[in-house]
């Protein structure tokens, strides 16, 4: 068998029964649950296969690891709130926390809409770094 190059309505839109929406929904599934670990494997494992799923794992992959350093920058000023009181720490950073994780678990269900039906979705670059490409 010969692979032919994508075009870019093949980027768009998936042809119904193609295989490839079910592994990128699942690799947004996962990245609500576990972080970057379920979307990294699925993009090692199946994004050589087509564009569409390496776009979708990618998008996931960044989307998750971009809302875990907003979470690590998160914790790391509550440490040094904490510095001067317990209090003010938890005031401020819980708020932050939980806006962030708001806002990925919103672009994570986006991705997942978009996925199921064989679309490409784009992430504003504010929460979706471009680490994984």
């Amino acid at each position: 068998m010969t692979s032919k190059p994508a075009s870019q309505a093949d980027l768009a839109r998936v042809r119904d029964g193609d295989s490839d929406t079910m592994p990128a929904t699942f690799g947004y599934l996962g990245a609500i649950v576990l972080g970057p670990v379920i979307p990294l494997v699925i993009y090692a494992a199946r994004a050589r296969r087509s564009a569409f799923m390496r776009y979708h794992a990618a998008t996931a992959v960044n989307l998750s690891l971009t809302a875990t350093l907003y979470g690590l920058c998160c914790l790391i000023l509550g440490g040094l709130l904490a510095l001067d009181s317990v209090t003010v720490a938890l005031v401020v950073t819980i708020p932050i926390g939980l806006l962030i994780w708001v806002s990925m678990l919103r672009y994570l269900i986006r991705g997942v809409v978009s996925a199921n039906r064989g679309e490409r979705s784009k992430m504003p670059d504010w929460i979706c770094a471009r680490i994984v490409s």
